[in-house]
């Protein structure tokens, strides 16, 4: 689309008089196939911009000057932002004044403001996100840790067992949706590792589909890709999440059956490789009336007890935040097909793909009990930890900020086998802390929580001293493990 077309409009028929046909070839017409008037104009504008076009016109018939910014439609159907400015020119001895202006294209000055826009309300949200990943965290922390020692303390055999196996399910459902809103703000810190699809992609399809009774009767499952792929750097944690979002909203879009096809292949951009996933079902497909809202954060078609969280804002983001990107194909009636384009990077020599293994997690026994300072400003988390703790045979001391941390620490020498710090107390701040840690006792050991993702900050206190990171909420069992890695 050309940048601008110049014209002038005579004031007593309304005819314009377009310099060289250019506003018709702005518009993807070619020379003489369309004289583009007045009338023209507002047919090719999108409804709600037809008033404005009247309004300037009606002005630059006053003989005032006028300025509209429009969406018309072009030659191929797709529309383009315009602006059209005009008004009088003054000649010496003429009756009146003739009428001038200009058609701009101002595609590229919208999509520039649209991107400042996204990224503001981007900033925004992800601000949002991480405030409610905090609280939400600390607040789940307590009902997990509860939950699963009542469960260990009840027996599997107990009456309660399967309501408690409820709750526990249900606090992982919030926290993987903490999880999915860090995702949609681009507020997650990534973790990520070279991760090989041809043993993921199958056992994620096989995950998704024992979540459908008898779904194995009416949908079959194709698998397209070259003998090898490339190991892809991702998340793998959330990269999964995404496929298994996706792959259930293609095994629900096809209730009397279809196929679920996955394809994946390496793209070719000039400046980098990309590694193409495509997830097609031949189902309904998604109308005209809900295309627009499909990234909306919530926004379902499934109804609210199909309903998964953050959904494909979720899956947009992660492909953000991994320097990516994500298309949809969907027709009516035919189906619907995501491609997800994620960027290749190359293995260094001494690093090869892995995938973590599926099952539950394996606690070994506990680290020697020692002393320990457990410090945190929520009561309800330090006497979950303390329970925990002194259940093994652990000494316990507690801090609730910053200030106690540093006056208890200064009192007690390296007494202290290890200290749990939480991350976001008052007092003195983290890093005066832990330099206070450091120079106490050198051999320390500090388990980091918080309610936050784990980002750049954290990065740099566990560079300080021997330390790990434990985000919340977390179990007993975790807990315990990571004590059990840092100490021995």
């Amino acid at each position: 689309m050309s940048g601008a077309a110049m014209f002038e409009m005579d004031s007593h028929d309304r005819r314009i008089h377009w310099l060289a046909d250019g506003g018709a070839f702005m518009l993807g017409y070619a020379v003489g196939e369309m004289a583009l008037q007045w009338d023209d104009l507002l047919r090719l504008a999108i409804d709600e911009d037809r008033a404005k076009l009247d309004r300037a016109l009606n002005t630059l018939l006053k003989g005032d000057r006028a300025e509209a910014d429009v969406r018309l439609r072009r030659q191929d159907g797709e529309y383009a932002w315009t602006q059209l400015i005009g008004g009088p020119v003054h000649e010496a001895g003429a009756e009146q004044p003739r009428i001038a202006g200009i058609l701009r294209n101002t595609n590229d000055l919208h999509r520039a403001l649209l991107s400042l826009h996204e990224a503001r309300r981007m900033e925004t949200v992800g601000n949002m996100a991480s405030g409610i990943a905090h609280e939400f965290n600390n607040h789940l922390t307590p009902i997990r840790g509860y939950i699963e020692l009542a469960q260990d303390y009840l027996g599997p055999d107990h009456s309660l067992s399967e309501g408690l196996e409820a709750a526990l399910e249900r606090v992982q459902y919030c926290s993987d949706l903490v999880a999915q809103i860090q995702a949609y703000g681009r507020k997650s810190m990534l973790m990520p590792e070279f991760v090989d699809l041809q043993r993921l992609i199958p056992s994620s399809v096989r995950l998704s589909l024992s979540s459908f009774p008898d779904v194995s009767d009416r949908i079959s499952v194709q698998e397209v890709w070259p003998d090898r792929l490339p190991p892809l750097w991702v998340d793998q944690g959330q990269f999964q999440q995404a496929l298994l979002h996706l792959f259930r909203n293609a095994i629900e879009a096809m209730p009397d059956g279809g196929v679920l096809s996955i394809q994946a292949e390496t793209v070719s951009e000039p400046d980098e490789e990309f590694l193409c996933i495509r997830v097609t079902d031949t189902g309904k497909g998604i109308s005209p009336e809900h295309r627009s809202r499909i990234f909306e954060p919530f926004f379902t078609t499934h109804g609210r007890a199909m309903a998964r969280g953050m959904g494909l804002p979720m899956v947009q983001g992660m492909v953000a935040q991994h320097g990516g990107w994500m298309e949809i194909k969907t027709d009516v009636g035919r189906g619907t097909t995501v491609a997800l384009y994620l960027p290749i990077k190359p293995i260094p020599s001494d690093q090869g793909a892995r995938v973590d293994a599926d099952g539950t997690m394996l606690v070994d026994p506990a680290a020697s009990p020692g002393r320990m300072l457990i410090a945190d400003d929520e009561p309800f988390i330090r006497r979950l930890i303390t329970k925990i703790f002194r259940g093994e045979g652990w000494q316990v001391d507690e801090a609730v900020d910053n200030d106690e941390v540093l006056s208890k620490v200064s009192g007690n020498g390296n007494a202290y086998s290890l200290i749990v710090l939480d991350l976001t107390m008052p007092g003195a701040s983290t890093e005066e802390t832990i330099q206070h840690i450091c120079d106490t006792d050198p051999a320390a050991r500090v388990l980091f929580i918080s309610g936050y993702s784990r980002d750049e900050r954290i990065e740099r206190l566990l560079a300080k001293t021997k330390s790990d990171f434990i985000s919340k909420p977390f179990s007993p069992k975790e807990l315990l493990t990571r004590v059990d890695e840092l100490t021995r």
